[in-house]
């Protein structure tokens, strides 16, 4: 079976409609029916049930397409890799970001690429871990900044470690806790604001991955915020003695066969610059 038949079962049975699936491949639906009914010949097995409600894969289709979509995808990835060594590769670069990583670094480096890189189109997604880690399998990202301590390692993922970045307790100042050194006992009290991926560090009491809404809570009240040092300024004070003060290595993850453009590695160069500065 050749790989157009293949593209034509896989969108069929994403898209669930023969005049769906026909319009995003650019045939017809005529053409489009053809092509099933050949491959369906072809094994001489009935791929899809046709219904009121749509088009669904049988046994035998639901058999193939977990063949067929990781076959498409590492067919993607070798024409990919063949356009850009030949200096034919797009200009466009799709990044994710993780919630730490973007409010860390995500601003600087669209700077920089606005500023110095006009040219270059870029793309950005925030997510957490799985779903950003479940993009890059899928071919929709080409990289993703994460945080290490969070990322499994997996022998179809490449990690890059970036360098890192210190957590600490951030409160507002005037905060009873604010300056001081304190214990875990100390804060029993107070409201934990923490990201949603957890840690084996801390439990928080308010998990928010928008860090401008846990920056306002934490201004707002007495919340002890468990974050990047490096993101305090001065309506902020540290507390200290917590054994969430530690260094969290980043890290930049891509498919393991996947080449890197030029334009994606140069992304990568900023962000590593922006989290040098970051951490001075």
């Amino acid at each position: 079976m050749d790989i157009r038949k293949l593209r034509h079962i896989v969108a069929l049975s994403q898209e669930r409609h023969f005049g769906l699936a026909a319009d995003r491949l650019g045939v017809t639906q005529s053409a489009l029916t053809r092509s099933i009914q050949a491959a369906e010949a072809e094994i001489g097995l009935r791929l899809f049930d046709r219904g009121r409600d749509g088009v669904y894969p049988t046994r035998a289709g639901e058999a193939l397409l977990a063949d067929a979509v990781p076959l498409l995808r590492q067919m993607a990835n070798l024409e990919r890799n063949m356009a850009l060594l030949s200096g034919r590769g797009s200009g466009e670069v799709c990044c994710g970001f993780g919630p730490l990583a973007a409010a860390l670094l995500l601003e600087t480096m669209l700077s920089h690429v606005a500023r110095d890189h006009g040219g270059l189109r870029v793309r950005t997604k925030l997510g957490d871990v799985g779903e950003l880690q479940a993009l890059l399998q899928e071919g929709e990202l080409d990289f993703a900044v994460l945080a290490h301590v969070l990322v499994e390692d997996r022998p179809d993922l490449s990690f890059r470690r970036i360098g890192r970045t210190r957590l600490g307790a951030l409160v507002r100042r005037g905060h009873p806790l604010a300056g001081r050194t304190v214990g875990e006992e100390d804060i029993a009290g107070y409201p934990i604001i923490g990201g949603t991926g957890g840690s084996p560090i801390y439990a928080p009491t308010i998990s928010c991955d928008n860090f401008e809404i846990a920056g306002l809570v934490t201004l707002a009240s007495d919340a002890v915020w468990i974050t990047a040092e490096a993101l305090a300024d001065d309506r902020y004070a540290l507390i200290h003695g917590l054994p969430v003060a530690q260094p969290l290595e980043l890290v930049v993850a891509s498919l393991a066969r996947r080449t890197l453009s030029v334009q994606a590695l140069l992304l990568i160069d900023l962000i590593v610059a922006a989290l040098r500065h970051r951490s001075a």
